[in-house]
C-alpha cells in the first residue's frame, strides 16, 4: 500500500522517533496503547519508575524517512510506501500512544483515501 502523508507529519513523527531513548527496544506498542486507555501514561506516584516509550519498527522508520528524502510532493505530503495495511496501523496507534493526536488523524485519512 502506498500512501501521501504531508511532509510535516513525516517530519514530526521522525523528530519524536529521534528524541527517544534507546532503551525503548523491547518495549510493545500494546502496553502503551493499554496505558492510554488506563490513563497511566503518566503518573504522579513518587514510588513508580518511569515506564519506556514505545519504539516505532524500523521498517516504518525506513520507509518515512525515504519519503522525507523523496524530492517529489505531491499536494503538499511524500509517498510512503512498501508498507502494508497492518504497519499504517501500527503508526496511527505509535502516534496516538505519543500523543500526536493530529499525525494519527493525518494517517488514518491518508490510509482511508488511498483505500477508495
Amino acid at each position: 500500500m502506498v500512501v501521501t502523508l504531508p511532509i510535516a507529519t513525516i517530519e514530526r513523527i521522525l523528530d519524536r522517533v529521534s528524541s527517544l531513548p534507546e532503551q525503548v527496544s523491547g518495549f510493545l506498542l500494546e502496553e502503551a496503547l493499554a496505558r492510554v486507555v488506563r490513563g497511566d501514561l503518566e503518573t504522579n506516584s513518587p514510588t513508580q519508575t518511569t515506564k519506556p516509550l514505545p519504539k516505532l519498527p524500523e521498517n516504518i522508520v525506513s520507509a518515512l524517512e525515504k519519503a522525507r528524502d523523496a524530492k517529489t510532493l505531491i499536494d503538499g505530503g511524500k509517498y510512503v510506501g512498501h508498507l502494508g495495511h497492518y504497519d499504517f496501523t501500527t503508526l496511527r496507534d505509535w502516534c496516538r500512544a505519543m500523543r500526536l493526536g493530529s499525525d494519527a488523524a493525518a494517517v488514518e485519512a491518508a490510509v482511508t483515501a488511498a483505500s477508495r
